[in-house]
């Protein structure tokens, strides 16, 4: 038992050297630039997203602010017309007044 854990360990461990060995061959022939820019061009795009950054997130949350701060209810109550929800004859569930979907959603028992 002990040996095995032992050669995984060395074999966890040989992996872990190749990689890094891999990994530092691969580095002496430069970096890779994935933009393809300098690197003052790419201070000065980090600085220009930074500054959006700092400037849209205070404008973004004012406005979260306000439109919280000025909602108000929109909606309004349904007139009861004569004609809506008319039932001949009641359902075989529950009381028989309340329809399929609002007993199944338990509508009909907070009324």
């Amino acid at each position: 038992m002990a040996t095995t854990v032992r050669q995984a360990a060395r074999s966890i461990g040989g992996l872990a050297r190749a990689s890094l060995r891999n990994a530092q061959d691969k580095t002496k022939f430069g970096v890779r630039n994935m933009s393809g820019g300098s690197y003052e061009e790419e201070l000065a795009n980090t600085n220009m997203w930074r500054n959006v950054t700092f400037v849209g997130l205070p404008i973004v949350g004012g406005l979260t602010v306000y439109i919280f701060s000025q909602a108000h209810h929109h909606g309004h109550e349904q007139p009861a017309y004569s004609y809506l929800q008319i039932r001949n004859k009641d359902f075989p569930w529950g009381t028989g007044k309340e329809n399929l979907f609002d007993m199944l959603s338990g509508k009909a028992a907070k009324e």
